[in-house]
């Protein structure tokens, strides 16, 4: 199997409150594990960033889903590319979403900049790009 990894960013159509971005991850999660498809979103005030990791025809077809959804807006592939190994392997859906706290208990979450998510020399460019793109967006805070 090829992997690979795709990075975008969206804006939601309108706010998504606490519960319904957790309907949403609860239902990607299923979806991703069903695809097996990992990755790392990160949510906040509309905007989405997220990274997403599988078979290559997988995540395509997954992003092109995505494209084609009402609920996201203003769509933009940041990076696309093959990797050799997968950055969130056992993450169906890791997420940030700092200005709701009440959704740190939910699976998956990854507080702001905790639990070492760190790019490392050795990771795949799209890790990298995420990770830096994370952190300015949590800067402007």
């Amino acid at each position: 199997m090829a992997l690979y990894e795709i990075i975008y960013t969206s804006l939601a159509s309108s706010d998504l409150p606490a519960q319904e971005l957790a309907g949403l991850l609860d239902k990607a999660r299923e979806r991703n594990r069903e695809l097996e498809v990992t990755g790392m979103m990160v949510y906040r005030q509309r905007e989405f960033m997220q990274l997403l990791e599988g078979e290559r025809a997988v995540v395509q077809a997954l992003y092109d889903k995505i494209l084609n959804d009402p609920r996201h807006k203003q769509v933009s592939k940041l990076w696309d590319g093959p990797i050799a190994e997968r950055s969130f392997p056992s993450w169906g859906m890791a997420f940030v979403a700092p200005e709701d706290m009440a959704l740190a208990g939910r699976p998956g979450y990854e507080g702001m900049r905790a639990h070492g998510l760190k790019a490392l020399p050795g990771d795949s460019t799209g890790k990298k790009l995420l990770v830096s793109l994370r952190d300015d967006f949590l800067d402007a805070i």
